[in-house]
């Protein structure tokens, strides 16, 4: 009997409560258990409605920001030195990523070129790509890879403009990976070498058993491909 007239007491207050507690609009009224429906944890989207609740994170984030010099597992050659300053555009001539380069890498070198540069380069740097003919102003100041600029520029250079972009020229870094720049670079010190005829240099594979430098591979100790080990 005693539980029976809990149960209806307790209905009794609910039913009555409800009268003056409705949810309206923003206000959700009297909720049960409202930890089920909002998170005391961080939440994605949180810090825009309550920034007090994150005020020790710098513009309000719900999540901390990683210890200064912290590197992602496996993007540790993401790691670059030289700013997008002319300072640092005039260093990058003396940066230099050892790695070899195999035929694999040289061709996919070649492949990305025709994706991102030839539009504007055309496919044998003759600046003369789709986009190059219908907006003149976009050209660079050196007519083709061909010509003695970029004969002399340090690949290091290419890099870091590969990276950070100049000129008319925006970056890449977004597209390519750090590999994937230097196999682009590779590729465009092959076209400074193409003869008159418009054949490139063949290409060869460095000896895996060495470390280069991709600043000069034309003084490296290379192998023809059909006689790679």
């Amino acid at each position: 009997m005693k539980n029976s007239i809990l149960i209806i007491g307790a209905l009794t207050v609910v039913s009555l409560s409800s009268c003056w507690w409705k949810a309206a609009g923003n206000d959700p009224g009297i909720e049960y258990a409202p930890d089920m429906y909002y998170s005391k944890g961080y939440e994605p989207m949180s810090q825009f409605s309550d920034s007090s609740k994150y005020r020790f994170n710098p513009y309000f984030m719900s999540m901390r920001e990683p210890v200064e010099g912290t590197v992602a597992i496996g993007q540790l050659d993401y790691q670059y030195p030289n700013d997008n300053t002319p300072e640092g555009y005039d260093a990058s001539a003396s940066f230099s990523m050892n790695i070899t380069l195999d035929e694999k890498d040289q061709l996919e070198g070649e492949r990305l070129f025709g994706i991102y540069c030839s539009p504007c380069h055309g496919m044998k740097g003759g600046n003369d790509g789709p986009v190059s003919q219908k907006q003149a102003v976009l050209k660079p100041a050196w007519p083709n890879y061909q010509d003695q600029y970029i004969k002399d520029l340090a690949i290091g250079k290419i890099y870091h403009v590969l990276t950070y972009g100049k000129n008319n020229m925006g970056s890449y870094a977004y597209a390519l990976t750090p590999a994937q720049r230097w196999n682009v670079a590779n590729y465009v010190k092959r076209l400074s070498m193409m003869d008159a005829d418009g054949n490139l240099p063949k290409i060869q594979v460095v000896n895996s058993s060495k470390t280069v430098t991709l600043v000069d591979t034309t003084n490296v100790n290379i192998e023809p491909l059909n006689n790679a080990k």
